[in-house]
Formats: structure tokens, sequence, C-alpha cells
């Protein structure tokens, strides 16, 4: 009785981050625009390396559990983790997340801080006159916890302010995660289905768009004679085609639309991790829509797709590093996770 007395309280703690958001669950996207498009990026070195998104991967990586909820767990107590990761232009992307554990509650609880700075950009009127500067940014705070469900499967919620300042341009909004995890017991797999940015717009510069809704399954599996862990994630799972097509270069050019096979793989990236002693470990990513998104026709596309990365885990401290490729750039991830806190 005591024991589902708990599971009730536990089940509560999650229903009641739900209902804040129940009112808005159909303001969301399946398929073009959306408002703060800037949380489809990943928070992670990690994820990065493995083709920028990942939410099963077994090694209790903070970065992969401040986008995915259901992977906190008590070994994250007392861990900060900052990430940087520089884009063209002077665009810069942070990202912070801190834990904490209540034994008692028997519940992990996190905190985090996604920003992304654009820079000093000049505003000018229609003729090009120059009026000033301004310094566009995107930030989301994040509040997420997690516990057992049941034996073997952990349950993660995270709520999620978020803003954006371009200008005299502001909007910002409201946004839940809710993720599902289960580990098999010789743990050699694991698997999660994550449910991303239910949520709304609070305010608006004009209308108010959807928020960019995404329904992500993830699947990962270590050879039990052989230090590799691979790992395939679908996500976008409410849209079939969610290619780009535009009709009149497509006829200019001879192109076809993507083909049912094509559409398939669009929504799967592939990640391999292979761990070198219990220090380092190397890992290297496939993302099948950016490669279908960037390629130009009749040229050469180099690795557009491909990412790879390198994790360093000392005594405290864990460095993880990961790029990915963009036709001919490369962009490089950095992150570092403290053990602050025993």
């Amino acid at each position: 009785m005591i024991k589902y007395f708990h599971f009730l309280q536990k089940l509560g703690f999650f229903m009641a981050l739900f209902i804040v958001n129940v009112n808005a669950i159909q303001a969301q996207t399946t398929a073009g625009n959306a408002s703060f498009n800037f949380l489809s990026l990943p928070y992670s070195a990690k994820a990065t390396s493995l083709g920028g998104l990942n939410i099963s991967s077994m090694g209790s990586d903070l970065g992969l559990a401040m986008y995915t909820p259901s992977l906190l767990t008590n070994e994250m107590n007392g861990q900060l983790y900052v990430g940087v990761k520089p884009y063209f232009a002077g665009i810069q992307q942070y990202d912070v997340f801190g834990v904490k554990q209540w034994e008692k509650e028997n519940i992990t609880t996190g905190w985090g801080v996604h920003f992304l700075d654009y820079g000093t950009i000049p505003m000018t009127d229609m003729a090009g006159n120059e009026l000033g500067t301004m310094r566009p940014n995107d930030y989301m705070i994040q509040f997420s916890a997690a516990t057992k469900y049941i034996e073997n499967f952990r349950i993660g919620s995270a709520l999620k302010f978020i803003k954006s300042n371009y200008g005299m341009y502001k909007s910002s909004g409201l946004a839940m995660d809710i993720g599902l995890t289960y580990a098999s017991p010789n743990h050699l797999s694991q698997a999660s289905i994550l449910v991303k940015n239910v949520g709304t717009q609070l305010s608006s510069s004009g209308t108010k768009q959807e928020l960019p809704f995404n329904l992500i399954l993830g699947w990962s599996k270590k050879l039990a004679l052989a230090p590799i862990q691979f790992s395939v994630t679908a996500d976008r799972l409410s849209v079939w085609n969610r290619s780009y097509f535009d009709p009149q270069y497509a006829d200019a050019f001879g192109i076809n639309p993507a083909s049912s096979l094509q559409n398939l793989f669009n929504h799967l990236t592939l990640g391999t991790e292979l761990y070198i002693g219990e220090q380092v470990d190397l890992n290297l990513g496939y993302h099948f829509i950016r490669r279908y998104d960037l390629n130009v026709y009749n040229q050469s596309n180099g690795l557009n797709g491909f990412s790879a990365g390198l994790g360093l885990k000392m005594d405290k401290l864990r460095i993880q590093y990961g790029n990915s490729f963009f036709q001919t750039n490369v962009y490089h991830h950095f992150s570092l996770t403290y053990q602050l806190l025993k």
C-alpha cells in the first residue's frame, strides 16, 4: 500500500506539469513553419557528434539528459554541464544545466538555459539608412524532473519558458517535453520515446505561430563482447514527407520529389560510439535529412550529413567535442560536465 501511495505521488507530480499545458495541446505544428525553431538544435556536443539527435544513448551524459528528461538519473546528482557552439558570423550557442537528486522523494530534478546570441546587427530603414544597432537573441529556461516509473522504466518531463528578442519584435512561449525510457535488465539496450514542445506562444509581435512539435523514438544497443554502442533515432514521426521541394526548381533541373524510401530514411539519424578503455569514446553520426536538404544538384557535396566527436572522462570532469559538416563548413561543439557535489 505504501509503495502504491508513493507511485501515485510521482504520477501526480508529472500530471500536474502536464495540466499546465493541456489547454495548449492543439498549438503544435506537424508541417511547415514554426516559431522558436532554435529549440530543435542539439544542446550537447555528444548529440552533435551522433548526428545531431539522440534520445537513447547509454552512458549518463548530462547534455543528452537536458534534451531528453527521462535520461536524468541519480548518478547525475551534483553535476553541472556547460556547452558552447560557435556558428558563422559570430553567432554563439550556450547551454548550462545542473542536477539535484531528492533521495526521499526519489526524484531527480534539473534546471537549464539554452541561449543563442546572434551578435550585434545594424538596424536600417527601407532605404538602407542605419538607425542604430540591435542584439537579437533566443533563449529557453527549463526545469526538468525524472523518476523511476516501474521496473526498468524512467519517466521524465521538462517545463520550458521560451523568449525571442529581435529588436522591436519580441515573442514568448511556454512548452513541455515528456519522455519515457526503458533500460533492459542486462544493460545492453535502451529505448526512449519523447514528445517535444507541447505548448503555445504567450505573446507575439504579429500572428501567433505554432511551436516545433516533435515526436521522437530512439533505440541504442551495446555489443556484449565489443566496446561499441549503436543508436538509431527517428524523429518528426507526425509527418511523413518532411523534405523541402520546390516544383519550379525541380522542373528546371529535372529533379524528382523524394521517393517513399527516401521519405522513410529522412526520419532517421544513426550514431555509433566506440569506447577506448573507460576514459575515451569516439563518436560518429549520420543525419539523412540534413544530407538530403543540403546536397546541391550536380555538385560535389562532400560530407554533408556526417558528424564525429570525441569524449574524455576524468575523475570529476568530462570533456566532450563534436562537429558536423555542412557543405564545405565544419561546425564545432564543446562541452564540459563537472561533478560539483557527490
